[in-house]
């Protein structure tokens, strides 16, 4: 099935009055003199700017432009800050996928090498019309992961044992969550769930989950009207507690999803909130942890 990623409407307003509060820094040293000094990576989102500053500090500053869980990454408007930061960055990262498109708009006008613009979806298995949420997808990670360092080491060979090192540990974090994935799938794979969006769909698959309700997720992400026997087989499959569990976008407020969350909540039926952005004073691999932990035991799993 495709995923094809179009801009939602309505958030205009709230993306221009969140701009000036979605720039932060990761890693370490951030805000000091001697940070100021060091080769800048700008990050698109947070999610992989926290995975780029485990592997580039201390020896670069890591900046993410989208941070805050009020601003859609799908229809978020670059600003004049932002383009001047990506022409001031040694390395750029994103998610691609057609996630984050005004991105690479500010990377084609600042003049970065390609070599410079480490994209997620360079992930070879991903192919266009896939999921785009790829900071979900354990392999999509570790492709960017071993991409994004070799990439530190070719403008900064000085520190390239450094980056390789920060690499591998973070390869190990990957393979401690396909760990508890594991576990986990002996016990709730083949268990029907649906969601509000196609956001959790890769962690669905390392569970071995049965994500239903498809045709419903695409309409929403893409901002289209689903279709009434679309709408109507969900609401079936929740009043029959046919589902498991129903995850749901907190970023996305139609009409139609509230009343699924408002009939689930009356069904019975388990409910998982998700963000896109990474929370606050959290790290990539201790968010996905929770968020299979959470997992579980909505599920039933004893952990």
């Amino acid at each position: 099935m495709g995923f094809p990623v179009k801009k939602r409407q309505g958030w205009a307003l709230k993306t221009a009055l969140c701009a000036l509060a979605v720039v932060g820094t990761l890693g370490l040293g951030g805000g000091t003199a001697k940070a100021a000094n060091l080769p800048l990576v700008v990050a698109a989102e947070n999610t992989w700017g926290d995975i780029a500053a485990q592997i580039a500090a201390p020896d670069m500053r890591v900046v993410a432009i989208l941070s805050s869980p009020t601003v859609d990454p799908h229809e978020y408007q670059a600003t004049p800050t932002d383009a001047r930061m990506i022409a001031a960055a040694e390395l750029v990262v994103a998610n691609g996928a057609g996630y984050d498109t005004w991105a690479d708009k500010l990377v084609a006008a600042s003049g970065l090498l390609p070599a410079r613009y480490v994209k997620a979806d360079s992930w070879s298995p991903w192919q266009e019309g896939g999921n785009p949420h790829l900071w979900f997808n354990v392999e999509a990670v570790s492709a960017f992961v071993k991409h994004f360092a070799e990439a530190c080491a070719h403008i900064d060979p000085e520190h390239a044992d450094g980056y390789a090192g920060r690499a591998e540990k973070m390869q190990l974090a990957i393979q401690a969550i396909q760990a508890h994935a594991n576990l986990l799938k002996a016990h709730v794979a083949g268990m029907h769930i649906a969601a509000t969006e196609p956001l959790f769909t890769p962690l669905s698959d390392l569970l071995g989950l049965q994500m239903d309700e498809q045709a419903y997720q695409l309409a929403i992400m893409n901002d289209v009207e689903p279709a009434p026997s679309t709408v109507a087989t969900f609401e079936s499959d929740l009043k029959d507690r046919r589902l498991k569990l129903l995850v749901y976008n907190q970023q996305v407020e139609e009409p139609s999803v509230r009343h699924l969350l408002e009939l689930a909540k009356q069904s019975n039926v388990p409910m998982m909130p998700l963000s896109e952005m990474l929370p606050p004073r959290q790290h990539w691999q201790v968010w996905v942890h929770g968020i299979l932990t959470q997992t579980g035991q909505l599920l039933g799993v004893q952990q």
